[in-house]
């Protein structure tokens, strides 16, 4: 996986754990992802997981407030993510481990995903 690509995956998969645990508008979440650009950073993000990240936050929200599969019976906070989402991204941050572990540059992908987490 070339370098960039990796890049944009843990942009984006930053910017998922932003819409659900945050209150940032998509703007905010953009630039704190180092995109200066809204309308790029809403086609990737629409790109990587099929919605915009306004309509991606909207069905986060409303899920988390009625999923009973997560033991939440509409008295959700709204803040931080679900359990299933959490399992969700921990599933993602292996396989990119794995990905970044079997690459032929696994030290400039390791310090992407350092540095995407520190920020």
């Amino acid at each position: 996986m070339p370098p960039i690509r990796y890049l944009r995956l843990l942009r984006m998969e930053r910017a998922k754990d932003l819409l659900e645990s945050s209150f940032l508008s998509v703007k905010e979440i953009a630039f704190q992802d180092g995109l200066n650009d809204e309308s790029h950073f809403v086609r990737d993000f629409k790109s990587t997981y099929g919605f915009s990240p306004a309509l991606y936050r909207s069905n986060f929200k409303n899920k988390t407030a009625v999923d009973p599969q997560n033991g939440n019976n509409g008295n959700g906070n709204g803040h931080g993510p679900t359990k299933g989402s959490n399992t969700q991204s921990q599933s993602v941050r292996q396989q990119l481990v794995q990905i970044a572990k079997h690459s032929v540059l696994p030290s400039v992908q390791l310090l992407v995903y350092v540095f995407s987490y520190l920020n």
